[in-house]
């Protein structure tokens, strides 16, 4: 077993576990094959290549000189459970039977069973007996050659062995019904051409820049083929040409006609690896933009390689040619993609509303100013001076006189001293004396308001 297999985390405890021996060749293609995650789960033999059941399904590793690796996704389909002496598995691969045996880690082949589903014996998808005796016949061409030539001889006897040579040279030879490789992986269609007697197999790129390519190139697929299918051929005599373009290109409208790249998507790659990748696919005009301020960066990859992809024109999956710009928008390692927003400045609280003001109320009207007297004084001392009037008459006391005088001087008359004319007054027929001894009575006027005014009376 290789060491590179035991050094590996994803092969090391098969690489323990099974006999089979792999070149350090075919390590190489294996590893590359596996996923980062994908554990080896057992090794097999197949014809003259090997089998390794891996997590994600099958993988054969063809042609020991220069393998390839051919991946068969799970769930795996069994044509035919443990059998024979080396309990062996038949597995369904582009239409071929495999047979699979001697894995110590699944020695009944319990896990390849596990991992895939038996084919209903009226299956369409089962290979008819012609195709399984072919494929026999492909795989084991010495025992072929030997039976033929057993069979001849017994006929023929030993003094015809030279006629055996010319009778089998000159046995003609059958004509195939080519089968469609088209669509298929360039790789595992080279193998499955392999099982036919072509006099070569080759491949070329099917579009107009006519890249280097052979029939162990990976990750290519068949867009045309020559001859064509369904054309009937005798293999021996002719060449199978394989016109192949990238997986990930479209095949072109015609043979040699212009490539058709479908734009990847680079959108959270780093710089350097979204660079290579179109780069691969023949796209070289490529401008970087600051995602933020989305100012041309002119620094080159040298600066940029860590930097991310954050948005890229043209769109993924758009078709476009090998002279299209392309431009990416890159931000910083550690960077959001979205321009940050400016932190908010704090609201000033605010000032509360002063609090109404009440209206004034309004000042009252000036109310007229009046003498010491008193109307009611005048009415009460004009009644108290008529009865002192009445004593000093009848009793003709000068006391009683003066009494009455007195009564009628405060309020007998009903005079109010100090009043001036024009003053509003209270009530209308009240009278007075103004402040320079002149008599004074209150009047309606004509605007509705009492005033003094001379009492001429």
């Amino acid at each position: 077993m290789s060491d590179l297999l035991a050094m590996d985390r994803r092969t090391a405890g098969a690489a323990a576990g099974e006999s089979i021996s792999l070149s350090d060749e075919q390590a190489k293609v294996l590893l590359d094959e596996l996923g980062s995650q994908e554990d080896v789960l057992a090794i097999y033999h197949n014809g003259w290549g090997n089998a390794v059941l891996a997590k994600d399904g099958l993988v054969l590793l063809r042609n020991l000189l220069k393998p390839i690796a051919i991946r068969v996704p799970a769930p795996l389909q069994i044509l035919r459970r443990t059998y024979g002496m080396s309990d062996s598995v038949d597995v369904l691969v582009l239409g071929h039977p495999c047979k699979l045996w001697g894995s110590k880690l699944d020695p009944k082949g319990e896990l390849l069973m596990a991992m895939g589903e038996m084919l209903p014996p009226d299956s369409p998808l089962r290979p008819s007996r012609g195709i399984q005796l072919s494929t026999w016949m492909g795989r084991h061409p010495v025992l072929m050659a030997l039976a033929v030539f057993g069979v001849l001889f017994a006929v023929l006897g030993p003094a015809s062995s030279g006629s055996v040579k010319e009778v089998m040279a000159q046995k003609p030879e059958p004509a195939l019904v080519v089968p469609s490789f088209e669509g298929t992986s360039l790789a595992i269609a080279a193998v499955s051409a392999d099982r036919h007697a072509w006099k070569t197999v080759s491949a070329a790129d099917a579009s107009s820049d006519q890249r280097p390519v052979n029939t162990t190139t990976s990750g290519w697929q068949v867009c045309f083929q020559s001859p064509a299918r369904d054309e009937t051929v005798r293999p021996a005599a002719r060449t199978l040409t394989l016109y192949a373009v990238p997986e990930r290109e479209e095949c072109p409208t015609r043979l040699h006609g212009p490539r058709r790249i479908v734009m990847p998507d680079l959108v959270g790659d780093q710089a350097d690896d979204a660079s290579r990748a179109l780069g691969d696919l023949g796209l070289q005009h490529v401008i970087y933009f600051h995602a933020h301020t989305r100012k041309r960066l002119y620094d080159g990859l040298q600066d940029l390689a860590d930097w991310q992809v954050c948005r890229q024109q043209p769109e993924p999956g758009t078709e476009v040619s090998t002279s299209t710009q392309i431009d990416l928008w890159l931000i910083g390692p550690g960077d959001p993609c979205a321009k940050p927003s400016p932190k908010p400045k704090p609201k000033p609280k605010p000032k509360p509303k002063p609090k109404p003001q009440p209206d004034p109320e309004p000042k009252p009207r000036p109310q007229p100013s009046y003498g010491t007297g008193s109307g009611g004084g005048s009415t009460g001392g004009s009644s108290s001076g008529g009865s002192s009037g009445g004593g000093s008459t009848g009793g003709g006391s000068t006391g009683g006189g003066s009494s009455g005088n007195s009564g009628g001087s405060t309020g007998g008359t009903g005079s109010r001293p100090g009043v001036q004319f024009g003053q509003y007054c209270s009530p209308v027929g009240a009278t007075a004396t103004t402040t320079d001894g002149r008599p004074a009575k209150c009047f309606m006027g004509k605007d509705g308001n009492a005033r003094w005014g001379y009492n001429s009376g």
